[in-house]
């Protein structure tokens, strides 16, 4: 049905709230979980390695000075900055802590102790560095865990490291430049979960947003609360075009509103703001189906009618 409105969330637990507050304000919603396998490209070498290619690929590039090399370039720079700045995060753990100390509290407490995360800006770019530095020292064995936390169990040159980086957060490297730096490229793949709210068409007769304009505020969902409540603006304008179509000579015929929406330009929020509607003859059949089956519409297609 068209009519109807998806809403996705990374958070079941903010999907069930959604569906919460919409069937609280009178409107069906239901909650599906969609499974999908996620596959990544992964570059994995120690960091003296990792540096090395940058660098070479950087320097090719520019002697090169083929059209567009500037947005090349800069895309590995930013690359090898980034594998710098976690280089030094691993090396300041190794000045700061000796073998046997418990490290990245903050990072243990989230995960393991209280699930909270950061609320201040300085305590969530600490935990995103711990989170960092967790991640290469597991890869590269450094790392015991018991009840109090996580262990440093010794400590290597940060140059020996190996780090990782994925492929889509730069241009690809070349098959002999990996062989040369004898750099391990591999495929990750891991299933994903996304929560779909999906409400039925009778989420046209919103009329105070308020409550969910609240919850959303709380959700980091900016785009996707963006995109319902502007779909939802769009399709009560449209529908109410329709209706006042059908209201103004007592019927209409199904071609006709079909017709009417391929290009049409209707004003809103008192003129400051117009819907420019591309609709296809086929996309308003099926608004007219959610219509009638809502109970606005009926009649036969020649002679459509409200339902008064």
């Amino acid at each position: 049905m068209v009519l109807e409105e998806e809403i996705l969330f990374s958070s079941e637990e903010e999907a069930q709230g959604c569906v919460k507050i919409f069937r609280n304000l009178n409107i069906s919603a239901s909650l599906k979980t969609k499974v999908e396998l996620e596959s990544r490209v992964l570059y994995k070498a120690p960091f003296r390695a990792l540096k090395g290619v940058f660098e070479e690929e950087i320097a090719r590039i520019r002697d090169a000075g083929e059209e567009g090399f500037e947005e090349f370039v800069k895309a590995f720079e930013e690359g090898l900055q980034d594998l710098i700045t976690e280089r030094n995060y691993l090396e300041q753990t190794f000045i700061s802590h000796k073998p046997g100390d418990h490290i990245n509290t903050k990072l243990f407490n989230v995960l393991i102790s209280d699930g909270e995360m950061p609320e201040t800006e300085e305590d969530m770019e600490a935990f995103l560095r711990e989170a960092t530095v967790t991640q290469i020292l597991g890869l590269n064995n450094l790392l015991d865990i018991d009840e109090e936390g996580m262990i440093l169990t010794r400590t290597i040159s940060p140059d020996d490291a190996v780090m990782s980086l994925f492929g889509d957060e730069i241009p690809p490297f070349r098959e002999e430049a990996l062989q040369k730096w004898e750099i391990i490229r591999s495929l990750e793949a891991r299933q994903t979960y996304t929560y779909v709210v999906t409400t039925g068409p009778d989420v046209i007769y919103l009329e105070d947003l308020t409550e969910l304009e609240e919850y959303f505020k709380k959700t980091d969902n900016e785009e996707e609360t963006d995109k319902f409540f502007a779909n939802l603006q769009v399709k009560q304008v449209l529908v109410g075009e329709i209706l006042g179509i059908i209201q103004k000579d007592g019927r209409a015929s199904k071609e006709h509103l079909m017709s009417e929406f391929i290009h049409k330009t209707l004003p809103i929020e008192n003129d400051k703001l117009t819907i420019d509607f591309h609709l296809s003859p086929a996309y308003i059949e099926s608004v007219l189906n959610d219509m009638k089956k809502l109970g606005i519409l009926k009649g036969k297609d020649s002679k459509l009618k409200l339902v008064i």
